[in-house]
């Protein structure tokens, strides 16, 4: 080869070489700009929640959450993103919304408490009125929509996530009709070969009216809200699971008395069916988790002022919520075991943790391995052997 067209070549692949770097974000730079912004705000998560999805108009969705990732590690009054999550689905999605199935099967685990896959979902049906016969059309998708496909893989916390984002979409399509909507999570979350995630869906759809984060979900159930003194007529309306739902899921509306007294929440659970009690309980020390900010002092201290037939739920659960939301948690939420005063509430809450070893993770992950070397000796040694 000519020597001249050798020297030509290598100066091509350099040039070519500096734009693949400068094209390359420098994450931490954009989370320090971002940070900066946001350093005067009163509140400065929702100012997160504002500035960080517009950065998607030069990066990707996935550096997006890495950009959170940054922030949150630096600013610890940010541990909870889930409404980011859905705004950087939703961007994503915007930009090509044929494409939604494959932006959620890219949403991220471990980080924003999946709140990715919800907004997806969300914001592929939130501006659609549908038929019967629409729906009707949708339901083989609705029904495979979780599942195990070719490009995803799930994990159990990822899959039951989806089902969870199923009912807050079944209340997008029957314009929040709940009768409707927990009978497509009948439909959609009932396996033929036995498998039933259809309590997961309920919540999700009875959430919706509890919960509404942003000014179309406000939409979505105008005249349909539901206050304090209307909720056990309200419930009342359904049994098993689906009441059991649309009891807990109310939980915003007593967020003050349940987050200040534990007497309040095992008060608030024993209004459920003796069936539903347990699964009430664990559902509100997840939120527990969520509401004192992750605060191991406070999640103790709250849990030690509980009956001790339901100290141990406290603990396990809120452990589990900690890696749910953020898998950098791991550490923390072995050290909130360790932390219960009984033999009984920490082996609960190691029990608890080992089951989520293979439900939040698969077996042989970095994660999981994390989290199973982070456990005493016995427990260490349970958990490897899952591999």
């Amino acid at each position: 080869m000519n020597k001249y067209l050798k020297i030509l070549l290598i100066i091509l692949v350099i040039e070519v070489g500096i734009v693949l770097y400068q094209s390359k974000p420098n994450l931490p730079k954009i989370a320090s700009a971002v940070l900066a912004k946001c350093q005067t705000e009163k509140y400065r998560p929702s100012c997160y929640d504002t500035e960080i999805p517009k950065l998607m108009d030069d990066i990707s969705m996935e550096d997006a959450f890495k950009v959170t990732a940054i922030v949150q590690s630096q600013d610890k009054s940010f541990p909870y993103c889930h409404v980011l999550g859905h705004k950087l689905s939703a961007r994503e999605i915007n930009k090509d919304p044929s494409k939604w199935k494959e932006v959620v099967t890219r949403c991220p685990s471990g980080i924003c408490s999946n709140g990715c896959i919800h907004g997806g979902f969300q914001e592929k049906f939130r501006s659609e009125n549908f038929t019967d016969e629409q729906i009707k059309k949708l339901k083989p998708d609705l029904i495979d929509l979780c599942e195990k496909r070719a490009n995803w893989n799930p994990t159990g916390l990822e899959q039951a996530s989806c089902y969870h984002a199923l009912g807050h979409l079944t209340m997008y399509l029957t314009s929040a009709d709940i009768n409707r909507a927990s009978g497509l999570c009948e439909e959609a979350a009932i396996k033929k070969d036995g498998r039933d995630f259809s309590q997961l869906c309920f919540d999700g759809a009875f959430m919706q009216i509890y919960q509404p984060l942003e000014p179309d979900d406000f939409a979505l159930i105008k005249g349909k809200e539901i206050a304090r003194d209307q909720l056990d007529a309200f419930c009342d309306k359904f049994s098993g699971r689906k009441k059991g739902s649309c009891l807990s899921e109310s939980w915003p509306l007593f967020r003050q008395e349940l987050i200040n007294n534990p007497n309040e929440l095992v008060k608030f659970c024993g209004k459920e069916e003796k069936s539903e009690q347990s699964r009430c309980f664990a559902g509100l020390f997840y939120v527990l988790a969520t509401q004192l900010n992750f605060d191991s002092q406070k999640i103790k201290n709250y849990c030690i002022e509980l009956p001790k037939d339901v100290q141990a739920l406290c603990y396990a659960n809120a452990a589990t919520r900690m890696i749910e939301t953020d898998y950098r948690n791991i550490s923390a939420s072995v050290e909130l075991c360790a932390s219960a005063q009984s033999d009984t509430n920490k082996n609960n809450c190691y029990e608890e943790l080992l089951k989520y070893s293979t439900y939040n993770f698969h077996a042989g992950s970095k994660e999981f391995l994390k989290l199973c070397n982070g456990l005493p000796n016995d427990w260490k040694t349970k958990c490897l052997s899952k591999t």
